[in-house]
């Protein structure tokens, strides 16, 4: 071996070491693992992933390759780009160098038209270096920028591993999903930063807590326990995930379903307004331990997700009714809305399964812009190309069956079950609104509550989901035990579906 390789392997070991000792005991003391054996996890067995801009500031022995690690790797065969803070350099804090490899590796994976993980372990900006800079194009602030024009071009996966205040607490919600260890927190300003501005005094996990932010604010869309659990987690997810949006979801081959789909009908109660968890649903319908809960414990009245059915990826929007009796309030609306969004990005059929009465009403929810938060469910359905099949299960009343792409906004096909029921509005509510003082006006209570059960008897009549079909208000009434069949069948034929819009620059509702 000659001097002058010698002397590039030797730089190479040094720097692979990462930051100093004191920055590795720091790591350990969190009980976190060094950035390169954390990236070891994400990555196919046999397979090392590849580093770029190694020797980034080399001359400094204290900032291995800048505090930042980034690079291609692969999972399931697939190229995959990364960037991963190294906190044992300098807490794995933004400079110079640091953030242009950051940008490198954005660019190049835009233009490789591949995904891209962010696993992001850092304390924020360097203030002594990036200062008043950081608005220059090639900074930290470009960041941003890129992260936006990379938006539903290319996946982008977060994972969060420790606390991130300020700029770099950007990154994790500008990802398309975002993995939050339960120990972690991000907000736009630290706890100290929040007493100085506002006199609050507030720690960290309440300011921007894992919690907090998948219950509270929906940022975050999973949470997990350990380093495994969020690589695991990151692989799965992009087994649903197309390289790019120009081409589909990876498909598998079909499995059963994990719940038998003669048991649909019993799953379903014969009371609309009982309760009953859609999840027993879903299992009839997708292939077995496919189904990928996103942002669980965010806004539940609404459930979304990934799935497979017959081995195809799918997005799955269905109401809840175990959860506010499936009623969508503002927080579903937004989550509604923002997963369908992700969907018709990257390719992914949607299948809505449809059980709500409605909008929620009532002063908080229009102090909280339900009116306005609601359009974006409807806008985003509205503007959905990809295959959508609409699933009428009950209760499909007033404007709650136009988010979950109702009739008249042209899935490509509405089926509906037996138990399904497309309204204006319940008959306890219809009854009100129509014949309150006619009923008002009749003093024997028998004889009131006899004329309220005649004319719920007639509303009803009206909507019945027999003569809805004789009108072809839903294309097919079908027995439930064969809507697994069905789906398959109807997400084949729509596999290469083409559909125009207007010419535009883009729509003004998100």
């Amino acid at each position: 071996m000659g001097e002058r390789e010698r002397r590039v392997l030797e730089e190479l070991a040094r720097i692979q070491r990462g930051g100093p000792p004191r920055g590795h005991e720091k790591q350990r003391a969190a009980g976190k693992l060094f950035v390169r054996d954390r990236l070891a996890l994400f990555f196919d067995d046999g397979e090392p992933f590849t580093e770029t801009g190694r020797f980034a500031r080399n001359w400094d022995a204290e900032f291995a390759a800048d505090g930042v690690v980034t690079g291609t790797g692969t999972i399931d065969g697939r190229t995959v780009f990364f960037v991963a803070n190294d906190y044992t350099v300098k807490a794995g804090s933004v400079g110079r160098y640091h953030a242009e490899k950051t940008l490198r590796t954005q660019r190049a994976a835009l233009r490789a038209r591949k995904p891209i993980l962010y696993l992001v372990d850092s304390s924020g900006a360097r203030i002594d270096e990036t200062g008043g800079h950081h608005v220059d194009p090639g900074s930290i602030g470009e960041f941003y920028y890129l992260h936006s024009i990379m938006s539903g071009a290319v996946p982008q996966i977060g994972v969060l591993y420790g606390t991130c205040f300020a700029g770099t607490a950007y990154t994790p919600v500008f990802t398309d999903l975002l993995i939050m260890m339960r120990d972690a927190a991000m907000a736009i300003a630290s706890p100290r930063m929040v007493e100085m501005a506002i006199g609050q005094k507030v720690t960290a996990e309440a300011l921007g807590g894992a919690e907090m932010h998948a219950k509270k604010s929906g940022s975050a869309h999973f949470v997990v326990d350990t380093e495994e659990e969020a690589a695991a987690l990151a692989r799965r997810l992009l087994s649903y995930l197309p390289d790019n949006s120009d081409l589909a979801p990876p498909m598998r081959p079909a499995r059963d379903p994990a719940r038998d789909p003669a048991e649909i009908d019993a799953l379903i109660p014969e009371d609309p307004n009982k309760p009953y968890d859609v999840r027993r649903l879903i299992e009839a319908i997708v292939d077995a331990d496919s189904f990928l809960e996103v942002r669980a414990q965010y806004a539940a009245e609404l459930l979304t997700g990934f799935a497979r059915i017959g081995g195809q990826v799918v997005g799955i929007v269905a109401n809840q009714p175990a959860v506010k009796g499936g009623t969508i309030f503002p927080e579903s609306a937004d989550k509604g809305a923002e997963f369908v969004w992700l969907c018709d990005a990257y390719n992914i059929p949607l299948l809505y399964l449809v059980d709500t009465p409605g909008f929620m009403v009532g002063t908080a929810v229009e102090q909280n812009a339900v009116l306005r938060r609601g359009r974006k469910f409807i806008y985003a359905t509205s503007s959905a190309t990809v295959p959508r099949v609409t699933v009428i299960v009950r209760k499909a009343y007033g404007a709650g069956i136009y988010a979950m792409s109702g009739p008249a906004y042209h899935p490509d096909v509405t089926l509906a079950l037996p138990s399904a029921e497309i309204a204006v509005m319940g008959p306890e509510a219809a009854i009100n609104a129509v014949y309150y003082n006619k009923i008002q006006a009749v003093e024997d209570p028998e004889a009131r509550a006899e004329m309220v059960k005649r004319l719920r008897e007639e509303y009803r009549a009206g909507y019945d989901i027999f003569k809805l079909a004789g009108e072809l208000v839903v294309d097919e009434l079908i027995p439930p035990r064969e809507l697994r069949k069905e789906l398959v069948r109807y997400f084949q034929i729509f596999r290469e579906k083409q559909v125009e819009r207007p010419r535009r620059k883009h729509g003004t509702i998100l």
